[in-house]
């Protein structure tokens, strides 16, 4: 159970362990996000050759969801991401290669205008997700 105590400054030990232990979860965060990446080439796939039919679901999101065992909303996340990939090549290669998260090219690919993947690229190296939906808010939404 966690420690209810305030955050203080952490002494060289408690430091050191840190660093340890922020070193993995930026690995593990990566080997997550590639996967990602993998999953979304897979539904691109799946949704372009019309596989879903063949599977009864009536939408590609309620497969991945099923398939996945996912929240609805975050199945919508996968395929708009999947949907738009062409849009935003290099968004999506740098959640394949582990460096963005399904989060944020989820936020690109629901809402960002196209030809706007460079930028998007460059700013979601820096940007947390909220960041990201405030920038995008700025753009009028995809034409659907």
């Amino acid at each position: 159970m966690p420690s209810a105590a305030p955050c203080s400054i952490p002494s060289p030990p408690r430091m050191a362990r840190l660093e340890v232990l922020f070193e993995e979860l930026s690995e593990l965060a990566g080997q997550r996000n590639a996967i990602d990446g993998r999953i979304v080439d897979i539904v691109a796939e799946i949704d372009r050759d019309g596989l879903c039919a063949t599977t009864g679901c009536k939408t590609v999101a309620g497969l991945v969801a099923w398939k996945l065992g996912i929240s609805p909303r975050n199945a919508d996340t996968v395929v708009a991401i999947a949907t738009r990939a062409e849009d935003f090549p290099r968004c999506t290669a740098g959640l394949r290669d582990g460096r963005l998260s399904l989060d944020q090219v989820g936020v690109i690919a629901e809402r960002a205008g196209e030809g706007s993947d460079d930028h998007y690229a460059q700013l979601a190296q820096y940007a947390t997700v909220t960041q990201l939906r405030t920038a995008v808010k700025q753009e009028p939404p995809p034409p659907p």
